[in-house]
């Protein structure tokens, strides 16, 4: 995907349950739409990650980097 740069998979342990967080990167807003369509405020949530997930985030946040080391 042009404009792509790169994600990070969190995972924490909360008791009982693990809660994962994915942190997508891209040059723009521009190339989270071309990844996730018109409607980039949905979440992109493969099929076979619903089936394994208790739950998700149906809508995504998006946030612009201000500082990068």
């Amino acid at each position: 995907m042009q404009g792509y740069q790169g994600s990070y998979f969190l995972r924490r342990n909360l008791g009982a349950e693990v809660e994962f967080v994915t942190v997508m990167l891209g040059e723009s807003l521009d190339t989270i739409r071309s990844f996730a369509g018109p409607n980039y405020e949905v979440a992109v949530v493969p099929p076979e990650r619903r089936r394994v997930l208790k739950r998700f985030d149906e809508k995504s946040a998006h946030y612009e980097v201000v500082l990068r080391p």
